[in-house]
């Protein structure tokens, strides 16, 4: 388990993750996302509430995409999607066929 230091955080929601760091334009969309069932953290569906930590594994499926990240820091506050990137490692990304 990583240490905390005082005033910052170990652990954030996973859909204040998505939204803060950019992966999802809103945080309603990112709660959306997991209550469906298309979040996995660590392999494991994870509701909006999951708490996640620097390490964690991230699967998003969309209707479009899958996209797999790995979380490198937390955000303390909400970033420009390109600011955001340097909080997590893209792993995988597909794009989903067209019916």
């Amino acid at each position: 388990m990583p240490r905390c230091l005082i005033g910052l955080s170990c652990s954030v929601r996973l859909d204040l993750f998505l939204k803060r760091t950019g992966l999802v334009k809103q945080r309603t969309l990112a709660r959306d996302i997991c209550d469906h069932g298309c979040a996995r953290v660590d392999g494991r569906t994870a509701k909006a509430s999951k708490e996640i930590e620097a390490g964690s594994v991230i699967e998003l499926e969309t209707d479009r995409d899958i996209v797999e990240v790995e979380v490198l820091g937390l955000p303390e506050r909400n970033y420009r999607r390109k600011d955001g990137e340097a909080l997590y490692k893209v792993r995988a990304r597909a794009r989903k066929g067209l019916l």
